[in-house]
């Protein structure tokens, strides 16, 4: 399992300093200074050692859901969005270029990395419907808004703007002043609140 385990590693750091166009099986070999025929022990092809990354990365966005069981019914709560948009910033900064490949594959069709997607955003999908279920209940949001579109809408925001924080930064905007513009416009959409 080492040997697996540092074909996987070394997958990523590959990924994470290539990109996935120039990923090339002879190079995740020769980083841990094996041979093609050891890669092939373990995985059937590329594909699959990428959705083996996409595993651990769906076991690491669990870690996300704690900052969602609890409703955000007050202004005071506002502090726990920041805490959610802060951790989902630090889980693409630890999973990026993972991320990043699962989606490209993700909309070129590609199935398999389709039920890894899924079954990474599902359950935070899930956990903001179910915030702003609470939040209809409760009078801060209009009964006719739909709980699923929301929740995808802020999980759409969140990982766009998050992936593409350089591209920000070369313009001005910090990665503070980005967390503080997602977590108002997240604590508004799901809580009602205006977080002031």
């Amino acid at each position: 399992m080492a040997t697996r385990r540092r074909l996987l590693d070394a997958t990523r750091d590959l990924l994470a300093r290539d990109g996935p166009f120039d990923l090339k099986l002879v190079d995740i070999t020769r980083e841990i200074d094996a041979s093609p025929a050891t890669f092939y022990q373990y995985f059937t092809d590329i594909d699959h050692a990428l959705l083996c990354l996409a595993d651990d990365v769906e076991e690491s966005s669990a870690d996300l859901l704690p900052f969602l069981e609890d409703p955000w019914q007050s202004e005071g709560d506002f502090p726990k969005a920041r805490a959610f948009v802060d951790a989902y910033m630090q889980y693409w900064d630890l999973n990026g270029p993972v991320l990043r490949v699962r989606n490209l594959k993700a909309e070129e069709g590609e199935s398999a990395f389709r039920v890894k997607r899924s079954q990474s955003q599902v359950p935070l999908l899930e956990a903001l419907a179910a915030m702003v279920d609470d939040s209809v209940e409760a009078g801060r949001i209009p009964a006719d808004a739909n709980s699923i579109a929301r929740g995808a809408a802020m999980l759409a925001m969140l990982e766009r703007l998050t992936a593409y924080r350089d591209g920000l930064a070369s313009r001005g905007t910090g990665a503070d002043a980005l967390a503080n513009t997602l977590t108002r416009i997240l604590f508004q959409t799901i809580s009602g609140l205006t977080g002031e």
